[in-house]
């Protein structure tokens, strides 16, 4: 029998959107750039995947005659996209065409047959466990601006380290990120018992599948996590992300933490200093974005210039008593860190002209970032 089935667009739309990063990667198998449709009793289930990360989304829908079939994901997205119809209607044809109806519009669509689709990741349902999605999210958003680019850095900094921590009846959750030139931590405590969570080995997520993970976690209030011997899965009521885990060991960043020693350190406003980093911005040289910080007794000046277009200077009231530094920092790494906190104020930790710099604020509980000097 030939797929038919009606569904309504909005579902539709919504099903596909969340999938278009996956599918959207250009590779030798042509057939990752389409999306898996199958039926169900009175559902779709929607596949896709580019064998690093696979989704599945079950969505309702009128099921007319079962069937499967693989569509251009790209162009099925587009034509629903488009549509000012409540209700789509496909239907196969030979040779795995579809037909697509949209009020008045019908569209024809060269699909491929699910029989060529690659199977999507087995998973152990028991080995999920349930945790709330807005401190998932929160921890994600505070470590996944400071991982390294592909081909910049070692290949296990182009992924984020996950850590749990059961202590004392407290269930930690904690992620680690670093490109080499900073660090950020930030670790959260769950409600949920995560005594269940298996994380027998290093746990490394790809940039891509924590961005996936990130957007997956976006509508729902709870997921289910579990981490398997190559993945790691998360779902919810009515879909699920399978990401494949990088090999490899993360640098010990302890060590690095026992460098930072809390002995002097400034105060100051944290959009004040974001503002006057932008500012800065605008003539740091593209690749180094180097800003030079002149510290003094309640006084931080900033200032930066580039050959070709000019200079910027800043100053800013700070809290600080001790000796004057004057050091050089990437501008960016400070915007990037500076964006993701909620504190008003701020403490910097900085012990000499050649230490890294430790950001800190007290509404920003769990969380830190270490950025390094450079010469300028």
């Amino acid at each position: 029998m030939s797929l038919i089935f009606n569904i309504s667009r909005d579902d539709f739309l919504t099903g596909l959107a969340s999938m278009q990063s996956v599918t959207g990667k250009k590779g030798n198998i042509a057939i990752l750039s389409n999306i898996l449709i199958e039926s169900k009793t009175d559902s779709l289930l929607l596949t896709a995947t580019d064998l690093e990360i696979g989704i599945q989304n079950l969505l309702p829908a009128e099921i007319l005659s079962p069937g499967s079939i693989t569509l251009p994901a790209k162009k099925l997205f587009e034509i629903v996209r488009e549509s000012g119809a409540d209700q789509i209607h496909i239907e196969m044809l030979e040779n795995n065409w579809a037909k697509i109806s949209a009020d008045s519009t019908d569209y024809k669509l060269a699909g491929m047959s699910a029989k060529e689709y690659p199977a999507f990741s087995e998973y152990d349902e028991n080995m999920l466990v349930t945790m709330a999605s807005d401190k998932l999210k929160e921890i994600i958003d505070k470590t996944i601006f400071s991982v390294a680019q592909e081909g910049e850095s070692q290949f296990n900094l182009t992924g984020v380290l996950m850590e749990k921590d059961i202590t004392e009846g407290k269930n930690i959750l904690r992620m680690v990120s670093s490109d080499g030139h900073r660090l950020s931590l930030c670790e959260t405590t769950m409600e949920n018992d995560l005594s269940g969570l298996k994380m027998e080995k290093v746990i490394l997520i790809p940039r891509k599948g924590m961005q996936e993970i990130r957007k997956f976690a976006e509508g729902s209030t709870e997921i289910k996590l579990s981490f398997e011997e190559k993945q790691a899965v998360i779902k919810t009521d009515h879909s699920v992300i399978v990401v494949r885990l990088m090999n490899g060991d993360f640098p010990d960043y302890r060590n690095i933490l026992n460098i930072i020693k809390k002995e002097k350190y400034i105060e100051l406003k944290r959009l004040q200093f974001l503002n006057s980093m932008k500012k800065m911005n605008i003539f740091t040289e593209d690749r180094f974005n180097a800003v030079q910080f002149q510290i003094t007794p309640n006084k931080l000046v900033l200032s930066s210039q580039s050959m070709d277009i000019g200079s910027a200077k800043d100053e800013i009231n700070i809290t600080y008593d001790d000796s004057p530094l004057k050091l050089g920092f990437n501008g960016k790494y400070f915007i990037e860190t500076l964006q993701v906190m909620s504190s008003d104020t701020i403490k910097a930790y900085i012990n000499s002209e050649e230490s890294p710099c430790m950001i800190q604020g007290d509404d920003d509980p769990g969380f830190f970032s270490i950025i390094m000097p450079m010469k300028i």
